[in-house]
């Protein structure tokens, strides 16, 4: 017999797990919502919100470094200490702020992990729920790396809270984390070295662009080991000793002050017992959805970055929930469509991406053209003396429409957006070179790009 009996149970209380709690209690249903970490979820809390204050500090720093000579003579002072008081301002509140926007909506929390006893009950901390339709969204964690002296690795989420920056930093991984973290701590003064599976960071962005950004963080004092990994980390007084493999077997062995393990994140489905409620689960442990978000199990679903579906982005996740809630409380009977997702990485210069990439132009047999071009003495780059920016726009000659756009440069986490609402609405190219954009701006390039 269960302690407390629900209509709708969320198991997740990031963005998309509170969307739809908040939308289940609108539609009349008892609700209850389960998190075992802080409310909030990853975005706010560990990922996109405080990652982006951080961001800020260092894109004024670099940008100062750019322009010295050039009008600036001196870096700025700068502490560490009071940029993470600052992060600290954003992240303190969100936990009771999102419990309390909760109980306001008449939502019942659980601050535990939920385990599945049966496919439709939950153990909560000793206590026993019920429910006749469940959500999940328990978001991603960082992947464990299983090498000797792994305790001595920070993850991700403790980088982003560090009480102090040290001189040297070793990060392990090249992907969105690993690139990010490494950018905002060599432009903060920590002399950084990556150490990277591939030969690029940024691997699943465009790889011409990716290796105009390797070049340039070299250029500015940044090391990176590629085709390598790292195989133990052993700790030394005050120091790190740190074993690297590459891929030719060749060893290598780097001394330094902090490691941070930044290569990759999993699904956060281990502690839910999947198994006990029959709900299949892909090779990565994500958990398998149809087009509707349904699972195996009629009365399961699961959306946002536990579920094998979309992108394990913010904006994916809470695309879904809209989807779900439409589908479930308001009688519709909608399907999901992420094509195209854009997405971003706050390097220093960002990196963009949206729709078809140059490898599957290639692979096409559509009369595609590919307009590449490194634009770093273009104005919108050179005013800025900015270490590198490049483009790749991919059009459809047939049909005269843009159809993928990636961006490397000033401007290009903003600009990426005007390229998608192109792709996306299939807006004519003819159509565009008839448009007026404000200049100076990024966007003023779009037309000189679509004619490289």
């Amino acid at each position: 017999m269960s302690d407390k009996q629900y209509e709708v149970i969320v198991v997740g209380a990031g963005s998309a797990g509170q969307s739809v709690a908040v939308a289940a209690a609108g539609a009349g249903k008892s609700t209850a919502i389960i998190e075992g970490r802080d409310f909030g979820g990853t975005c706010p809390l560990r990922g996109c919100d405080p990652k982006l204050v951080l961001h800020a500090a260092a894109e004024a720093m670099y940008r100062v470094e750019r322009l010295s000579g050039k009008g600036f003579t001196n870096k700025p002072g700068f502490a560490w200490s009071d940029l993470m008081s600052w992060k600290r301002s954003f992240t303190q509140p969100v936990p009771e702020s999102s419990r309390q926007k909760m109980r306001d909506n008449g939502i019942e929390t659980y601050a535990e992990y939920a385990t599945f006893t049966d496919a439709h009950t939950l153990d909560v901390g000793g206590t026993t729920l019920r429910g006749e339709l469940i959500v999940l969204a328990t978001g991603m964690r960082p992947a464990p790396l299983d090498i000797p002296g792994n305790e001595y690795l920070l993850t991700s989420d403790e980088f982003l809270e560090m009480e102090d920056l040290p001189e040297e930093i070793l990060i392990v991984g090249g992907g969105y984390i690993g690139t990010e973290t490494a950018h905002i701590c060599h432009a903060l003064g920590a002399r950084v070295t990556l150490v990277i599976t591939e030969d690029v960071p940024l691997d699943k962005f465009d790889h011409d662009l990716s290796a105009l950004l390797r070049q340039a963080d070299e250029d500015r004092g940044m090391t990176y080991h590629i085709n390598s990994k790292v195989t133990a980390v052993r700790s030394t007084d005050d120091r790190y000793e740190v074993s690297v493999e590459d891929s030719a077997g060749q060893k290598t062995t780097l001394f330094t002050d902090r490691v941070i393990h930044c290569a990759g994140r999993i699904p956060n489905t281990e502690k839910l017992a999947l198994d006990r409620a029959g709900v299949a689960t892909n090779d990565e442990q994500a958990i398998k959805v149809d087009d509707a978000l349904k699972t195996n199990v009629d009365h399961i679903y699961a959306l946002g970055d536990c579920a094998a579906t979309g992108l394990p982005l913010t904006p994916v996740g809470t695309y879904a929930a809209a989807i779900l809630n439409g589908n479930l409380f308001e009688g519709k009977d909608d399907r999901v469509d992420y094509y195209p997702i854009p997405t971003v990485a706050f390097a220093l210069p960002g990196m963009a991406s949206v729709g078809m990439t140059a490898a599957e132009a290639e692979a096409s047999d559509d009369e595609l053209t590919v307009h590449y071009k490194v634009t770093t003495e273009w104005f919108q780059a050179h005013h800025q003396n900015a270490s590198v920016s490049a483009f790749k726009l991919i059009t459809n000659d047939d049909r005269g429409v843009l159809v993928g756009a990636h961006l490397l440069g000033p401007g290009s986490p903003d600009l990426i957006n005007l390229l998608y609402v192109a792709i996306r609405q299939e807006i004519p190219i003819s159509e565009i070179e008839q448009m007026i954009f404000a200049y100076p701006t990024a966007a003023s390039n779009i037309k000189s790009m679509l004619k490289a």
